[in-house]
């Protein structure tokens, strides 16, 4: 799915782009010690990120794929008569779906 026209390769190139500005900065300036250091944070940047979405992916499945707390509240709102939906959430639930079968 594109955003905007935006991909990952796109990113990547203006991720070259300001690398290139920074590293012409640098040598107009006649020090290169910052492009290291830039270099080290980007790695730093991404190991922090990956971690992140390793713990991300671990919990989501670590989680239970159906909440049986909230499907037994759900059914005893619709017994009892008082589970109502708002229709700005099955509007949003149909664009969705829609949005989703498009895509």
């Amino acid at each position: 799915m594109k955003i905007n026209g935006i991909t990952g390769k796109n990113i990547e190139n203006l991720r070259d782009i300001k690398e290139a500005r920074i590293k012409e900065e640098n040598l107009k300036v006649g020090t290169t010690k910052p492009e290291k250091n830039i270099t080290n944070q980007t790695e730093v940047i991404e190991l922090s990120s990956q971690k992140l979405v390793e713990k991300a992916v671990k919990k989501a499945l670590s989680m239970p794929e159906i909440r049986e707390e909230k499907v037994t509240q759900i059914k005893a709102q619709i017994k009892s008569g008082t589970y109502n939906v708002s229709n700005k959430e099955i509007a949003r639930a149909i664009i969705r779906n829609f949005l989703d079968e498009i895509a």
